[in-house]
């Protein structure tokens, strides 16, 4: 086992070492499709950013982990201005707006500020719900998100003691409260939960970083009820608020299953839809927003956008649902940003503000903090843009039509199955790795889509698809040639 993780270790710093030297070639090839736009900031602000919000009149507020809200101005063009709105607060990691109010997640409390006399600064700070602190460094919290009634989703990061652990309530959590402060926790096993979505379904996902328990950066739905993998904070599921009864030492440090080969003998325990492989696609999974533009961004509207604070880059993801189970894949978007990606909005000219930090998390982006405007130059990538899974095989969709010769030959495509161990160690090699086999591929008329019969699926597992010498009916390459797709169920026929 000690020769294993000396190997992967090594495999991990030939893997960082590629990424970097290849990082702005493939930033260069996408740079031909999403243009980086830098939104000036004035020399005395010091904007790292933990939040993004748009106003009713289009103005751009920015929360910060030095505990600011600033308002800007202009935001779309070249001299913006910026007003502070707030200050004095504690590392706000989140921010929205509604009803002419900024709402933000302190450390330790869910604030709304109210600008009551119209002159641009708040001058109202109320507290909605606090929370108990534990005084460590590593209790970040997140949000809110609102939902379709007006209750606020929050979440609360692990304390860090040498693993996490939830040293005080509710660490470890999602919590729900309602604008007069009522409050319910809806689910737990969290770890560093700094990205979180809801879909128009009402359905709602967060994203999860590398850590113990954690074995790579995953994407996981969350209903009321569910256990999402870390057991720290179980510590509190005596509690009569909570929603489930699981206790921590219910769950084995190390079992030498997979997270979804677990998940079969804790039934609260819940798989995640994506997995976004370790130093691949990306070490510290953040924020997500869906491609709501109505394609003025580009040819994937409804899929979903994830940032990685670590790599600065974005990855793009879509997701089905099979048997009432979301799972899909998930592909490399857009690299080269200047700082680490947390905060995602969009604009509305549907150009995407990208907000960023570094300081004492180390990114690729070597700027300290940084808000940049991902924009859509109008030309459509050669990509696979949809892979769905079917009882035999997987369905891909492009963005182009396909060369039919190549598409129908089987050695187009090369199908790699893998997993993560669950386990209380921090991260995870990959284990089980094997090939799948194609054994046919069928090409539509228009070229658009390519129907894979795959011998080797397994449920549970990611599977790699590299699609590398696959061009298009008219000699263009892939932008992106690899995708991974988290398989939880296959559609049975009937």
């Amino acid at each position: 086992m000690q020769t294993l993780y000396k190997t992967i270790f090594f495999l991990v710093l030939f893997g960082s070492y590629q990424f970097g030297t290849a990082q702005s070639a493939m930033a260069k090839k996408e740079a031909q499709f999403y243009d980086i736009v830098d939104v000036p900031i004035p020399d005395d602000v010091v904007l790292e950013v933990g939040g993004l919000a748009l106003t009713d009149d289009d103005k751009l507020g920015v929360s910060t982990r030095r505990g600011e809200v600033w308002v800007i101005d202009k935001p779309y063009g070249n001299s913006p201005d910026y007003t502070r709105f707030a200050s004095g607060m504690h590392e706000a990691l989140g921010l929205n707006y509604k009803d002419k109010s900024f709402y933000l997640s302190q450390r330790g409390e869910l604030t709304r500020l109210d600008d009551k006399d119209n002159n641009g600064v708040a001058d109202v700070y109320k507290t909605i719900y606090s929370w108990p602190l534990s005084g460590n460094y590593h209790d970040y919290s997140y949000g809110p998100k609102f939902m379709a009634n007006g209750d606020m989703l929050v979440t609360l990061n692990l304390s860090w003691i040498g693993h996490g652990a939830s040293l005080v309530k509710w660490r470890g959590w999602m919590l729900r409260i309602t604008p007069e402060g009522e409050m319910t926790p809806i689910a737990t096993g969290l770890r560093s939960p700094s990205g979180y979505v809801i879909n128009d379904a009402g359905d709602i996902f967060y994203s999860e970083n590398q850590g113990d328990w954690v074995g790579s950066g995953r994407i996981t739905h969350l209903e009321k009820g569910d256990f999402a993998g870390n057991p720290e904070g179980l510590v509190w599921s005596g509690d009569p608020k909570s929603p489930l009864k699981l206790k921590k030492e219910d769950i084995e440090e190390e079992s030498v299953l997979s997270l979804y080969e677990y998940s079969k003998r804790v039934p609260e325990l819940k798989a995640p839809a994506i997995w976004l492989p370790h130093t691949i696609l990306g070490i510290s999974t953040s924020d997500m927003i869906y491609d709501t533009t109505k394609g003025k961004f580009g040819p994937f509207e409804g899929q979903m956008f994830v940032g990685d604070q670590g790599h600065s880059k974005i990855m793009r993801v879509y997701m089905e649902k099979v048997n009432g189970v979301y799972q899909g894949a998930v592909f490399p978007f857009v690299e080269g940003f200047s700082s680490g990606i947390l905060r995602m909005l969009w604009g509305s000219d549907n150009s995407m503000f990208v907000g960023m930090t570094s300081r004492g998390w180390s990114s690729t982006g070597k700027k300290m903090f940084g808000l940049q405007r991902l924009k859509w130059n109008g030309k459509v990538p050669f990509e696979v843009k949809t892979m769905k899974a079917e009882d035999d095989g997987f369905l891909l969709e492009f963005t182009k039509p396909i060369d039919k010769k190549a598409g129908t030959d089987v050695s187009s495509y090369q199908i790699t199955t893998f997993n993560y161990l669950y386990h209380n160690t921090y991260g995870s090699p990959i284990v089980d790795q094997q090939k799948a086999v194609v054994t046919s591929a069928d090409v539509s008329d228009d070229g658009l889509a390519v129907r894979l019969k795959v011998d080797g699926m397994k449920l549970g597992f990611i599977h790699q698809l590299k699609v590398a010498d696959l061009k298009t009916n008219k000699g263009e390459s892939l932008l992106h040639d690899t995708g991974y797709y988290t398989l939880n169920e296959v559609m049975e026929v009937l």
